[in-house]
């Protein structure tokens, strides 16, 4: 198979997810998700995105409890796999379904050294935005920009700091197109993303706190977004947004693009 990515807005040919069957927020013990609720909407979620055209391979399950946000385990620049080092000890081996599919695919990787989580990487073609959070380090952006380097791809890591309480990069900000992106007041560069992008439309406060951001881009300006103030900007903006309710497994701080690692676009 073929794995090629450039930038979040091409059309999407192929997602990786792993199913949460062992999904838990811990609450004094107990589970302060609606299971039967949660599975619902996340069946409803797959069922989209096949219906739209995205194929779709679930990974081998771990005990993880947050391993359905399979976005953070990988990333993929160009043709190279890169997977992740998780900081979390807990989640660390999320990693090891990944390299099987990778091995078994024979595809082109490379395995970081320094901590980074597939949720604070946004490529933009010529320009890759990374996140500096707590699970994301300067050494591991470096790392990326020496591997991109050693492979003579002329992209260029852009770090970009937040409001590290918002876990990952794209739950403040995320790519529309070419020259437009979503931001929100948790980016506090917003001034650097703005030499690289040339319309920065702003989420309000309740949409943002809500990860108004974290959509999944299906290309041709086709988004599915959890968030309904998200799905009213889109379709002002001329997009073609599709509304899904995911509010169970948002209680685990994560959305629709957390739970979905795209491995293909053309």
């Amino acid at each position: 198979m073929n794995i090629y990515l450039k930038n979040e807005y091409n059309k999407i040919v192929y997602y990786l997810l792993v199913y949460p069957s062992k999904f838990y927020i811990d609450d004094n013990g107990q589970n302060k998700a609606d299971m039967k609720l949660m599975y619902r909407q996340y069946n409803n979620f797959v069922n989209l995105l096949i219906n739209l055209g995205v194929k779709v391979q679930f990974l081998d399950i771990t005990n993880s409890t947050e391993q359905v946000f399979t976005r953070d385990i990988g990333f993929v620049i160009n043709d190279i796999f890169f997977v992740s080092k998780i900081k979390s000890p807990t989640r660390q081996p999320e990693t090891e379904p990944l390299m099987d599919f990778i091995k078994t695919h024979n595809l082109k990787y490379y395995e970081m050294k320094n901590s980074i989580e597939g949720g604070d990487v946004i490529l933009h073609d010529e320009v890759l935005f990374i996140g500096v959070s707590d699970r994301t380090s300067m050494e591991a952006i470096k790392e990326v920009q020496f591997v991109l380097d050693d492979n003579n791809m002329a992209i260029k890591t852009v770090p970009i700091n937040f409001d590290k309480s918002k876990i990952h990069l794209d739950c403040v900000f995320n790519t529309l197109d070419r020259d437009s992106c979503l931001v929100t007041d948790n980016v506090y560069d917003i001034d650097i993303i703005q030499k690289h992008i040339k319309n920065c439309f702003k989420l309000d406060k309740t949409a943002a706190d809500k990860l108004g951001t974290n959509f999944v881009y299906l290309g041709d300006r086709k988004i599915i977004t959890h968030n309904k103030e998200t799905y009213e900007l889109l379709k002002r903006f001329g997009f073609e947004p599709y509304y899904t309710d995911f509010s169970e497994i948002l209680k685990g701080s994560g959305s629709l693009g957390c739970c979905t690692l795209p491995i293909l676009r053309h």
